[in-house]
């Protein structure tokens, strides 16, 4: 049996909203259930110019189960350094790095070199940003050398890191499934709540931005108005540019019946409302790593069709659990009619439920070797 580690983990936590908390929250649940866990969390994260959205943090009060230390502002080095003073005071014998966006690499670089630990994790969200950052490569070089394990989660993450050609451990891992409870039969009445009872139902979700691809979906969409009427498109999510030119897109198109937009960032609550009322999740993305959009997919059992860019597609078995597409609008068009078509809903559900075993939090932790030598 493995011995009870001291860890300490730095990242984004409550209260701040998004994928990266989300994501650190039910790691350290993992890692709590073993281990002796420490949680470094920001007083500040983005500086208001570079947050587009409406909040950075969700509508809840901190409460007494809250169990994060807020230190660290990107901004200031002296939170730097009393995040350092606190963790070396820890004594951890792990230390796990969320790193998602090449603003936090200089203080993450400054943190690393000076804490005392025999393990320095990187846990990589993103090896390279979505948008273009200055001296983006050397800023992450310069951060990983600390790092005596770097962990990825697909398989073009991992190559990415390879070509940094840094010394520490590379561990290709995955995006575990985030497990929120649901029961199947309230499918229907979600459907019901929302008026699509009677619609075949795709669902685009999460923080809207240019390489998501909603311009492909709306593309794809304009080939299959004829031959699936009852198609109805969520859009449900809080965009981080403007709507505009989507709207227009549609417009121009014809398509305003077909689409049903929310964009306000989704509270926990209301996930299974829109999961399960989908019969279809679509993330066409121009670029992906992972996505914690395809992870619940996974949880509530509904098929996906994902780009064959990034790393989407190591989540999926093409034909059997989703589907892996060209981002071709004709291509993705005829994908989504065959899968109505052939009524193919239940059968890829069921795949699911079995496939998802693969991508558990137990095993995740496992793929980290948290206690070899």
């Amino acid at each position: 049996m493995n011995k009870p580690l001291k860890i300490a983990s730095i990242g984004p936590y409550f209260p701040f909203r998004g994928g990266i908390s989300d994501f650190h929250k039910d790691l350290i649940k993992q890692l709590k259930i073993s281990h002796n866990i420490e949680v470094i969390n920001f007083k500040k994260l983005y500086p208001n110019f570079l947050f587009p959205g409406k909040s950075q943090t969700v509508n809840k009060k901190l409460n007494s189960n809250n169990i994060s230390r807020r230190i660290l502002n990107p901004l200031s080095v002296f939170s730097w350094n009393r995040a350092i003073k606190y963790i070396n005071q820890f004594d951890a014998d792990v230390i796990i790095i969320s790193y998602w966006h090449p603003f936090f690499a200089l203080m993450f670089s400054y943190l690393s070199k000076r804490l005392k630990s025999k393990k320095i994790y990187f846990l990589m969200h993103n090896a390279e940003s979505h948008e273009r950052f200055p001296f983006e490569k050397y800023l992450v070089k310069k951060m990983l050398k600390q790092a005596t394990h770097i962990v990825t989660m697909n398989d073009k993450e991992k190559n990415k890191i390879i070509n940094l050609k840094v010394k520490g451990k590379i561990l290709k891992s995955f995006h575990p499934i985030y497990n929120k409870q649901f029961n199947e039969l309230d499918r229907n009445v979600f459907k019901n709540e929302l008026g699509l009872d009677r619609n075949h139902v795709i669902l685009f979700f999460g923080l809207i931005r240019s390489y998501k691809g909603l311009d492909i979906l709306i593309n794809s969409i304009s080939l299959l108005k004829k031959t699936i009427p009852t198609l109805k498109v969520l859009i449900v999510g809080e965009p981080y540019m403007s709507m505009k030119k989507y709207f227009l897109q549609i417009n121009k198109l014809g398509l305003q019946e077909f689409f049903i937009f929310d964009n306000n960032f989704v509270e926990e609550h209301n996930l299974k409302k829109y999961f399960l009322s989908s019969d279809l999740v679509v993330l066409p993305y121009k670029k992906s790593t992972q996505s914690g959009v395809l992870s619940l997919s996974m949880n509530f059992n509904i098929p996906s069709l994902v780009s064959s860019n990034g790393g989407l597609k190591d989540y999926i078995l093409n034909n059997q659990t989703g589907f892996v597409s060209s981002l071709k609008p004709e291509d993705i068009s005829a994908i989504i009619e065959k899968y109505f078509n052939n009524n193919l809903y239940q059968s890829m559900s069921d795949n699911i439920k079995n496939h998802k075993k693969n991508f558990t939090w137990d095993k995740f932790e496992e793929s980290l070797q948290l206690n070899d030598k």
